[in-house]
């Protein structure tokens, strides 16, 4: 079953983020920094979030997402700063290096102004052991049509352009079209692909 993401399902939607992007930098900053971030952004009037449901009761997906991202970063630090504060401390103390990434992931008004559509699926996960039952391409297409719904033209999102072809091939076979590459400050390559409804 795919059905509307709730603030209920914030847990279980960070267990699977955790389990499924392990070397990730959001995962990284820990469970308590990712409730935060989909607790807020789940609250959004802009938000777009469902989850996955399998036969014995438990999530095993989610994809979350917003119609625009124009601000979305700002206004976050501006309704929830005292959170991701809090939440930022133990990793910062851990590997106090990373402060200059955490302002970029926090404040990214330029990777939202050269993103080729505000709409933007921001996050999708199945749990590894889920993979394989068509979850992914069901809360996609879920995603899309609640986005079109909305009088959304175009969706965007990101995806690492490395050693990652079984994402970057899903997402084609769902129909998105690659915008263009480019490198985090990081250096990290990525793909931004593109869907028109």
């Amino acid at each position: 079953m795919i059905r509307t993401a709730k603030q209920e399902d914030v847990g279980d939607i960070v267990t699977v983020h955790m389990h499924s992007f392990e070397q990730f930098f959001l995962t990284f900053l820990g469970p308590r920094f990712l409730t935060a971030l989909y607790e807020h952004t789940l609250s959004l009037p802009e938000a777009i979030g469902f989850v996955a449901i399998d036969d014995t009761n438990r999530l095993v997906g989610f994809v979350v997402g917003v119609t625009s991202q124009s601000g979305l970063y700002r206004k976050l630090l501006n309704e929830s700063w005292f959170d991701f504060a809090l939440a930022s401390v133990l990793p910062v103390l851990r590997r106090p290096t990373i402060v200059p990434r955490l302002l970029r992931a926090l404040n990214k008004p330029q990777s939202a102004t050269q993103s080729v559509a505000d709409c933007v699926l921001m996050s999708i996960a199945v749990l590894p052991k889920a993979q394989g039952a068509h979850w992914g391409r069901l809360l996609v297409q879920s995603f899309l049509a609640e986005a079109q719904q909305r009088g959304v033209v175009s969706v965007s999102l990101t995806t690492d352009r490395d050693n990652n072809e079984r994402a970057n091939d899903f997402y084609q076979r769902l129909g998105f079209s690659l915008a263009r590459s480019f490198s985090t400050a990081e250096g990290r390559p990525m793909n931004e692909y593109v869907i028109n409804m």
